[in-house]
């Protein structure tokens, strides 16, 4: 992605002529494309029976994206942005037309929920527990022998690693209880995917209305709103990471003042209404945490005054909603987090990927990895930039850094790089896509493809930063040309 994010004024009254109507055309073209791809692809076979195919036609999604991209930036504001809007709320329509695909996530969402229903605490037990078998119908727990489903030593269940118990923090937890509460086991995998689907919209129509306070051009939501990655991860596989985004969304627009005007809050206010809203995203994924650093360094007052207003909040809100489950189930808050971190190789040297194409020796993979990422976060703390660029280095670094398997932890890299209007962080989003089919197809090379994907993924952001830097800048008013 080479285009570069301008000024407001300098491109809405271009192209109003024949060239506006061909950009029309194109973006009307490009999106309807992606639409009947994201029905396609969503009525299509899963993951494990369409094998690469999948992966070739979501390039080919990928490729409508841009094209749909270039095109909406070439369109005036008044025009595009509704436009942006209708064209994102096509495509996840058509992310609900089939059951999840590359994901079973959501069977434990729902699982926790009907535990939760049951006036069961979800950390008490695992699915396999006797005490909850009571709980169990088809849906989850199918009855049929021989087993239909794949991948399943520890019983016939949808449910992934139904022998630990859950990983996922206590807002996510109440997000599962009250989407169950609503709906009930019987609607299966819909009201998921509508929850997602509900959440996702919210988040296209907050990045509008956070570009433009910050000043920057609206159009760049499109960068998050077409993107097939949140189509596929949020809404059709249900993914909870959507409520975590929006959640961090609203964090650092809360966080930033309108650039017109110096808004109704003071600047206290807002960094513990920042840091608020960052303590619940926690309480729904891990990765928000890595906002109160951007905030803080961001802030036009004393760095360690703001860090301590939105540090503090995150962490008084993080201790209200653990205490009620540690006073009932003590330490089995934890979960499922520790096993998980062993299961992804994060205690030895297979999962840094970039340090193995680096061809960096196994024992210093992890060290040297640590070391990166702290230096984005010492990058960040020193050179000040906006929260939302802040954000976007540091979870870009972390993601380069431990390479997950996971495609669906890129999407909050993808809604912070869409605030920043920085698009070669998409990049990174790319690069899980690969290493993700490889590993769950077992293709025998999983780790090189793994490498050359990430590997990259690191060049396509190495490069641009090495010419910038490389070239005289002029700065106005102390702020960083990240800023």
């Amino acid at each position: 992605m080479t285009i570069a994010a301008e000024p407001l004024a300098a491109r809405d009254a271009e192209l109003t002529g024949h060239g506006g109507r061909a950009s029309l055309v194109v973006f009307a073209v490009s999106v309807t494309i992606g639409a009947i791809l994201s029905q396609h692809v969503a009525r299509g076979e899963a993951l494990l029976a369409a094998r690469w195919w999948l992966l070739a036609r979501l390039g080919l999604w990928t490729l409508a994206w841009l094209v749909a991209l270039a095109a909406v930036l070439r369109l005036p504001r008044r025009i595009a942005v509704p436009l942006i809007f209708v064209a994102a709320l096509a495509v996840r329509l058509g992310a609900i037309a089939g059951p999840p695909l590359t994901s079973d996530d959501l069977f434990r969402y729902s699982w926790d929920g009907r535990v939760q229903a049951a006036g069961i605490n979800p950390y008490e037990h695992t699915p396999g527990a006797t005490e909850l078998a009571p709980l169990r119908e088809p849906w989850l727990w199918p009855e049929e022998r021989p087993c239909p489903l794949a991948y399943r030593p520890e019983g016939c269940t949808r449910i992934n690693r139904s022998s630990v118990p859950t990983i996922y923090p206590p807002a996510a937890e109440a997000w599962f209880a009250g989407v169950y509460r609503l709906t009930g086991i019987e609607a299966r995998h819909k009201p998921w995917q509508v929850a997602g689907l509900l959440t996702d919209v919210a988040t296209v129509a907050l990045l509008v209305s956070a570009l433009r306070r910050r000043g920057r051009d609206p159009r760049w939501a499109a960068l998050y709103a077409l993107c097939p990655a949140p189509v596929l991860e949020i809404v059709n596989n249900g993914h909870v990471d959507g409520l975590a985004i929006l959640l961090s969304v609203a964090a650092l627009t809360v966080a930033s003042p309108p650039a017109d005007r110096p808004g109704r809050w003071s600047l206290p206010q807002r960094e513990l209404a920042a840091g608020v809203l960052v303590g619940v995203a926690i309480l729904v994924k891990l990765f928000p945490a890595l906002l109160v650093l951007a905030i803080a360094a961001a802030s036009p007052d004393r760095r360690s005054r703001a860090l301590l207003r939105t540090g503090g909040a995150a962490m008084a809100v993080c201790v209200a909603g653990y205490l009620p489950h540690v006073l009932a189930v003590g330490g089995k808050v934890i979960g499922f987090l520790p096993g998980y971190l062993r299961e992804e190789d994060y205690d030895g040297a297979g999962r840094y990927l970039v340090a193995a194409a680096l061809r960096i020796p196994g024992p210093l993979a992890g060290p040297l990895s640590a070391l990166t990422v702290m230096a984005a976060a010492a990058w960040v703390w020193i050179r000040r930039p906006a929260a939302a660029v802040g954000a976007a280095v540091l979870m870009g670094t972390l993601l380069l850094a431990v390479s997950p398997v996971q495609p669906w932890y890129a999407v909050t890299l993808l809604a912070f790089a869409t605030l920043a209007t920085q698009p070669r962080w998409v990049a990174v989003v790319a690069a899980g896509y690969p290493y993700f089919f490889a590993v769950i197809l077992l293709h025998p090379d999983r780790a090189g493809i793994g490498q050359l994907a990430y590997g990259f993924a690191a060049i396509a952001l190495t490069l641009p930063s090495l010419a910038m830097t490389a070239r005289p800048y002029v700065t106005t008013g102390g702020t960083s040309p990240a800023a």
